[in-house]
Order: structure tokens, then sequence, then C-alpha cells
């Protein structure tokens, strides 16, 4: 079996990606064969992965296009295309790690590991504190999936 590097296996992946997403095989793909290949990357993790990893909007595909478009084509050939998809994963130097895939996934599940199973045992205690012992029937996953759902419900309200 071989066995490939991150990069390797980054540029195979961004291959096959850009491969699929110019669908008329002129060898450049414009801000809509990026976005469609966006939402084809996003579609396959989210059917595998533990965390939803929401696809980039389309504002959000056209900054993309502007960062990568280096010779200001309106298009993007395979190299800029191979920017995009190391930058998704974290590879590019240029690019946040922040804003990389693996962070996102990294961080949702701290959240969901740790974070909402921590605060839904402190609310716990609060509870048993404030209510008395028959707060203690209450199972920490119930608690804990409150909390993440209250989260989500603020980060949504925040957010507009």
């Amino acid at each position: 079996m071989v066995k490939l590097s991150k990069s390797q296996l980054v540029e195979k992946v961004a291959q096959k990606s850009f491969n699929e997403c110019d669908l008329d095989r002129d060898g450049s793909i414009d801000v809509k064969e990026l976005h469609v290949g966006l939402l084809l990357v996003y579609d396959k993790l989210n059917k595998i992965l533990p965390v939803y990893l929401k696809p980039p909007s389309h504002d959000t595909v056209q900054a993309l296009m502007r960062r990568y478009d280096t010779d200001g084509s309106g298009h993007l050939n395979y190299e800029e295309f191979h920017g995009v998809v190391r930058s998704m994963v974290g590879l590019n130097e240029e690019a946040k790690f922040t804003d990389s895939i693996p962070f996102i996934i990294g961080s949702r599940m701290l959240f969901k590991m740790a974070v909402f199973p921590l605060a839904a045992f402190a609310l716990k205690r609060l509870l048993v504190a404030a209510a008395g012992d028959g707060a203690e029937k209450i199972p920490n996953g119930i608690l804990a999936f409150g909390v993440e759902g209250v989260t989500k419900l603020a980060v949504v309200k925040l957010a507009k």
C-alpha cells in the first residue's frame, strides 16, 4: 500500500475536485464552477464528519476567487484552485489556520465533547442546589443537548 504525505493527499484531492468542477473542461473554473466544487466538497465532508460544516456563501466564494485569481482572468487554473484547497485544509502559509477545516472541526468537537458536557454538569449542580435531589434524575445527556441547543440559538440570534 502506498502511503501519501499530507501534501500529496491534498494534491490528489485537489486534482480530482478540479476535474469534477471544471464543468466545461476548459482547464479553468469560473466563480460558479468554484462554488459547485466547494459545495460538493462540503457535502462529502458533511456525510462523514460528526459535525456539520456550513458550506461557504456565494460572497465567500467570490472573495476566494478574488484572492486566488492571481492573473486576474476571472477564472482559476489548477494551481490557483490548489491554493484554495490548501487554504481550506490549513496547508497554505498565507491562510489563517483558524479558517481551515481542521480547525473548525476540532473546535466544534471540543465544544461537543468537553464544553457542553461540562456546562451541563454545572447546570445540574445548580438545579440540584435550587430544586433539590429531584433534579439529580435529569440525564446529563439531556442537559448537554439543551446547552448545545441554547448556544446555537444564541449564535443565530446574535448573527442577526
